[in-house]
Parts: C-alpha cells; sequence; structure tokens
C-alpha cells in the first residue's frame, strides 16, 4: 500500500476539497504521512542525535532515571520493560509528559492527579531537556492545527475540538531504540499490534524501517519519508465520534538494523469525559460505535483510559505505586500477575 500523502498548508485556505481527503483517508486507512508540518529539521535532528547518545550511556547511568522511581510513569524503560497485546515489547524507551507541579494526592483524590507530575532526563545529557520542549513546543502547534482540519473535514466548527485539549492537557512523549533482531532471542515484537491513547500520534523515523499498519484484515509497512511525521488516529478521536473514525491498529517489528523513533501523542486535559461530538446525519449513520475488546475496553473517562493502558503496559510501575487500582483495573490482572 502507497500511503497517501498530506500537506499540512492545504489546510490554510477554505479548499474543501482538501478537507475531503483528510476526511477519507482517515476514514479509510487512518495513518498517512503529514508533510509541510512546519516543524524545523534541526530540532529534530539534534533530537535523534541526543537519543542516540542517550541510548548508548551506559545502563547504570539510563536505569538512573527509571520510570520506577516515577508514580507519574515518566522516564527510562529497558527492553522487555513493557508489555504491549500481552507480549514483551524489545526496544528501550524514555517516556516524557506535560511538566507540572505534582499533586499531594492520597487514596481518596480524583485519579488524574496521580499522573501530573516532573519529567525524568540524564544528567549526562543536560541539553536533551531544552531541545525535546523546543520540539514538544513545535510539534504541537502543528497538531492542534491539523485537528482544527479534522474538525472542519468532520463539518464541525474549526474550535470543536477545542473543548477536550484546553489550557491543561496531557501530552506524551516517547523517545524510542529498537535493538536489531538479531540481539534478540526468541523475538522480533519491537512493540506489539496496539491502538495509541489520544487524540492523535505524529511520530517521527530514522532511515530504518519496522513500521507496520493494519487495514481491511491486512499488515502493510510504513517506511520512512524524509521530512514527514507519520499520523495516526488515536483511542480518544473515536470515541468522540462514536468510531466514524477508527484508532489505527499498528505494531513495530525488528528487523536486521537498530531503529530510532519519537512519537507524539495529543492527549486531553485529564479531569474531561470524552463526549460524543453530534455528527452530521450523513457521517453519522456510517459511525457504528467504538470497537469493544473486554481486555481492553475503551473508558471514556480520560484518567481512567490512561490508568488502563499503564497498569497494563507497566506492571512493576502498577505495583510499586498504584497497587490500590489493580482491582479496579481487573483486566490488566492477567498481565500484572504473570
Amino acid at each position: 500500500m502507497d500511503l497517501p500523502k498530506i500537506s499540512l498548508q492545504n489546510f490554510n485556505t477554505n479548499d474543501a476539497q482538501a478537507f475531503e481527503t483528510l476526511r477519507k483517508v482517515s476514514r479509510e486507512i487512518g495513518t498517512f504521512y503529514l508533510v509541510d508540518h512546519g516543524i524545523d529539521l534541526k530540532p529534530i535532528k539534534e533530537l535523534f542525535k541526543l537519543s542516540k547518545e542517550f541510548f548508548a550511556l551506559p545502563k547504570v547511568q539510563k536505569e538512573a532515571i527509571s520510570m520506577i522511581h516515577s508514580p507519574q510513569f515518566r522516564g527510562y524503560s529497558s527492553e522487555g520493560g513493557e508489555y504491549t497485546d500481552g507480549g514483551k515489547d524489545y526496544r528501550e524507551q524514555l517516556d516524557i509528559g506535560t511538566a507540572r507541579k505534582p499533586f499531594k494526592w492520597d487514596l481518596n483524590s480524583p485519579l488524574w492527579q496521580r499522573l501530573e507530575g516532573e519529567n525524568l532526563f540524564p544528567k549526562e545529557l543536560p541539553e536533551l531537556k531544552n531541545i525535546f520542549e523546543e520540539y514538544q513546543r513545535q510539534s504541537n502547534k502543528a497538531c492542534l492545527k491539523l485537528l482544527r482540519a479534522f474538525a472542519r473535514a468532520l463539518e464541525l466548527p474549526s474550535t470543536a475540538f477545542d473543548e477536550l485539549y484546553g489550557l491543561n492537557s496531557y501530552e506524551h512523549y516517547k523517545i524510542i531504540h529498537y535493538p536489531a533482531a538479531n540481539a534478540v532471542k526468541g523475538s522480533t515484537q519491537g512493540v506489539g499490534a496496539h491502538k495509541d491513547g489520544g487524540l492523535l500520534t505524529f511520530v517521527l523515523q530514522d532511515k530504518q524501517s519496522g513500521l507496520e499498519g493494519f487495514v481491511n484484515g491486512k499488515w502493510f509497512e510504513v517506511p520512512p519519508l524524509e521530512g514527514s511525521v507519520v499520523v495516526n488516529i488515536g483511542e480518544f478521536l473515536e470515541m468522540a465520534t462514536n468510531g466514524y473514525l477508527k484508532a489505527t491498529i499498528h505494531r513495530v517489528s525488528l528487523t536486521q538494523k537498530e531503529r530510532f523513533s519519537i512519537a507524539y501523542f495529543l492527549g486531553v486535559q485529564l479531569d474531561k469525559e470524552i463526549p460524543i461530538f453530534r455528527l452530521k446525519d450523513e457521517f453519522a449513520k456510517e459511525a457504528k460505535g467504538v470497537d469493544t475488546d473486554p481486555k481492553n475496553p475503551l473508558l471514556r473517562n480520560v484518567a481512567e483510559n490512561y490508568f488502563k493502558r499503564m497498569l497494563r503496559s507497566h506492571p512493576d510501575v502498577a505495583k510499586a505505586h498504584h497497587s490500590d487500582l489493580l482491582d479496579r483495573f481487573n483486566f490488566t490482572k492477567e498481565v500484572v500477575n504473570a
């Protein structure tokens, strides 16, 4: 499959065809290359350079900022330290979120307060924080512009989804290193088949392939395209459109060469519930509701949906900081008790 390319600059005008193309591509495929996105190449190149330097650090230095130290699920995870689709992911990564002062929460506090906090950056690479924050600023601007284009493509007011994003939205980034396949015995799972949380995902790839999408019962490669970001639809946009748009199923398989990528998940305010937006009758008739999976239900409470994912993906952090939630999210027990 030749993945479509969509220019973000197409949405600077009232060209109805540009919005119709976005709607059709998103409805029929759910993923595409975004070009002319306005994100400077300099911070992207520098972020990839620093990420390679970070993953080349001695294990003890990386584990000094291990996620086990973070109730907010921030920090470093080693290969096999995250689970997806019931299996270990053979990748190492640095998880970063929206930086805010943490709440002093207790067991009676609103669940969302547990997720607000600071990031963990390696002291050996002090410049990483500044470069990341520059990329964060630019990628956020581009993603919000695209989100408004999605609203117009669905013939909603351009600001329709702004109420979800708000002023205190939760954003999540992953800086990722996948090893070469010959470095792992018995598995080629870089990350198992899954959908992303949040509204939209931006994926930056280096020159190595491995990302695969799933459409109409078939897997297809999403090879790197220089100057582009790969866009995936997230679970929250699926819920907001009552399934008219479907979150993109995708995975990463290990290849003969190591691979680096940077993923950005545009989130929603943590204290929100995801509403169903009223679409025009033509679209609403095709919206058949969200996909249902008893092992991975989509929860409209934003904080609950994040915790559902995090407790399943990071059972060690769950046990260390949120053991009181394991029964509440009982579909995670199979992994947590493994």
